[in-house]
């Protein structure tokens, strides 16, 4: 009896040696067809231009990657399950077949339990030469079997590799896109507010001027001309500067805040050439403020060291603003 292959895990080896055994024994061995291959042509997701795409399309595009992989590597698990099963079939054939110690092992101990009558023994050894014939067979197509699966295997590794590749590249685009528009869109919200505070602005020019209110505060302020600047000071002898605003104003039951910057947020705003008599102007980044009396002339309350005075609307200090009360 012919000696088998004993690298079975070498399996074109193994492929032709048990080719020539199904010849030896006369048996013609024919390919099943095991294998479930992997049908059809390679699916891919729409090419997307990641520098003109929207970060949307971009994770629409990268979900179609990501279930592509998916796809593929299901696909590739079913053919990997084949092929050890494939593989199996080999090696347990060789190990219950393949050697001539299993033979003889196996031929011995079928002879003796026969009958002691030569037509029985020789039916015997004729049974188990068809047993081994058909194992024989069994693992010859096993063999064809992962002989046509390792290249869809390795088909479709490579298509994994490839994907893999592609969904790193494509989240990469949606991250950047992503920030890109985050910016855009607080940029166009920052534009928004500020469009906003230009038309409120705007608007504030038409705020409505109480003119008794605003005469008594002027003829307030030129009352206390003269009088020294203290920082904090509201009256009644010595003023700062929004001091002298609230003290102006309180003559007519007009509450105010002690605070520049709180002012500023307690009037409304109005364009320059709308200045009326008690108006406010700020200056110097909302550090300082005066009352506008008219002629382009203001009354403050300038600095520690100074007095309450009348100054021209333009007095060197940066305007930040005209409000009206």
């Amino acid at each position: 009896m012919a000696q088998a292959c004993t690298d079975i895990d070498h399996r074109s080896r193994a492929s032709a040696i048990l080719r020539r055994i199904a010849a030896y024994t006369g048996v013609t061995v024919a390919t099943v067809g095991l294998v479930t291959a992997f049908a059809g042509s390679r699916a891919h997701a729409a090419d997307v231009d990641y520098d003109a795409a929207s970060a949307s399309e971009i994770e629409d595009h990268l979900d179609d990657l990501e279930a592509q992989r998916d796809q593929t590597s299901t696909s590739l698990d079913g053919l990997q399950a084949q092929l050890e099963a494939a593989q199996a079939v080999i090696t347990a054939t060789a190990e219950d077949y393949g050697t001539t110690g299993a033979q003889l092992l196996d031929v011995t101990a079928a002879v003796e339990s026969a009958e002691d009558e030569l037509g029985a023994k020789v039916s015997t050894l004729v049974e188990y030469a068809q047993e081994q014939s058909d194992k024989y067979a069994e693992a010859q197509t096993a063999a064809e079997t992962a002989d046509e699966l390792e290249p869809q295997i390795a088909d479709l590794e490579a298509q994994v590799t490839e994907l893999d590749a592609q969904i790193d590249e494509a989240q990469a685009a949606y991250d950047e896109a992503a920030e890109e528009e985050a910016a855009a869109a607080a940029e166009a919200e920052a534009e928004a507010e500020s469009e906003s505070a230009s038309s409120s602005s705007s608007s504030g020019s038409t705020a409505e001027y109480s003119e008794d209110a605003a005469t008594a505060a002027v003829e307030f302020a030129r009352d206390q001309l003269g009088e020294s600047y203290v920082y904090g000071a509201a009256g009644p002898d010595t003023w700062d500067c929004s001091g002298l605003v609230v003290g102006a104003y309180d003559v007519s039951g007009i509450s105010l805040t002690h605070s520049t910057y709180t002012l500023w947020d307690e009037t409304s705003s109005i364009d320059r050439d709308d200045l009326q008599p008690g108006d406010l102007v700020f200056y110097n980044g909302l550090g300082h403020v005066a009352i506008y009396i008219g002629d382009g002339q203001v009354i403050h309350a300038p600095k520690p060291g100074d007095v309450v005075k009348i100054s021209d609307l333009d007095m060197g200090m940066s305007i930040d603003g005209y409000r009206r009360i």
